[in-house]
């Protein structure tokens, strides 16, 4: 006895294909419709052109949209996103994450002195940024 055809594995794919599809469609309107009221907030455009303009407008959206699924532009991105989150931690990153927190520092540092009405002691701060430069300079004792 053969099975019916809604168990086929090609047919659920077929309809997990037209799912999706159907998503990537309403992402695009809602894309659209957003874009189209932030024209609207930023520029003096009267509500009868926008509704005249909508068609054109999705229609183009519609058209970059296949412009970047011809060029899969999206699987680079992602190939991207992967490299990035993936990669491991080096001394440039570890350098720049110390000079933040070392900035954060000072500039907490001087909005208290200025909230207590204390004067800042630049001699201090200097001697912050000292102790990270020599710590960053080429040549200096890796730790």
């Amino acid at each position: 006895m053969k099975k019916p055809k809604i168990y086929s594995s090609s047919f659920l794919g077929k309809q997990l294909s037209r799912i999706k599809l159907g998503q990537s469609y309403y992402g695009i309107v809602v894309s659209t419709i957003s874009a189209i009221a932030l024209l609207k907030l930023a520029f003096d455009i009267d509500l009868f052109l926008i509704i005249v303009m909508f068609p054109i407008f999705l229609l183009g959206a519609y058209i970059i949209g296949y412009y970047l699924d011809i060029k899969n532009i999206t699987t680079m991105d992602v190939l991207k996103t992967n490299e990035i989150s993936n990669r491991f931690l080096n001394k440039a990153d570890q350098k720049r994450q110390e000079f933040e927190l070392m900035m954060m520092e000072v500039l907490l540092e001087g909005i208290n002195k200025l909230n207590s009405e204390k004067k800042i002691d630049t001699s201090e701060l200097m001697e912050k940024y000292r102790d990270y430069k020599n710590r960053w300079t080429f040549g200096a004792s890796e730790s």
